[in-house]
């Protein structure tokens, strides 16, 4: 390894350091508040050193985004390719295990696996309309995509949009919160576009 590789090597830890900073800063300031509804919790979720070492979430959000910029820079970079691909992997697996500490972490002990589902109460059921064409798919011989095609006229169908509230209790400390979401209840029932696969070869040029 050369002067070249080390000072890269350190340029993009310092970026990653420190974008990954804003992010773990920003979402604990703008998303993590709104992530559950709780009229007994006036305190404000600051962020220091003690309070982000503790909280299993942040670590684990930093850390994926640590991981996903030095990947960037990896490739940018263009430094070893199994070492790009490490890169890519851990980072992956890290986002995966962020995003289920992000669902099942309680917002005021902040312990993780101590979420429990208490009942589910539906606000209201709602008619939305849905409009779409009727869609031709074209697949080469080797099963790529080879052009979209809409035809006909645009249709209107109405679909069920569902508005439910979900109640949670933290087992560890007894916290109670709530989150509200949305769903397409008809969804699944769209209309499926035309599969038609062509015996034509992708062109040479053609980009995977």
């Amino acid at each position: 390894m050369d002067w070249t590789n080390i000072l890269e090597g350190t340029i993009g830890s310092l970026f990653a350091f420190f974008i990954s900073a804003i992010i773990v800063f920003i979402f604990n300031k703008f998303v993590g508040q709104q992530k559950h509804r709780d009229s007994s919790m006036e305190k404000k979720n600051k962020i220091n050193l003690v309070i982000f070492l503790k909280n299993p979430f942040l670590l684990s959000l930093f850390i994926t985004s640590f991981l996903f910029i030095i990947t960037f820079f990896s490739l940018v970079y263009s430094w070893s390719v199994d070492y790009s691909v490490y890169l890519s992997i851990a980072a992956f697996i890290l986002g995966i295990i962020t995003y289920l500490i992000y669902e099942n972490q309680c917002p005021n002990c902040k312990k993780i696996f101590h979420k429990k589902f208490v009942k589910e109460e539906i606000i209201k059921d709602e008619k939305r309309p849905h409009h779409y064409r009727d869609l031709t798919i074209y697949y080469y011989s080797d099963g790529s995509e080879k052009e979209r095609k809409y035809t006909g006229p645009e249709k209107t169908r109405m679909e069920t949009w569902r508005t439910k509230k979900e109640y949670y209790e933290c087992t560890s400390c007894g916290h109670k919160w709530d989150k509200v979401s949305v769903n397409n209840l008809d969804k699944d029932s769209r209309a499926k576009p035309n599969i038609i696969k062509t015996k034509i070869k992708p062109p040479d040029n053609y980009d995977f």
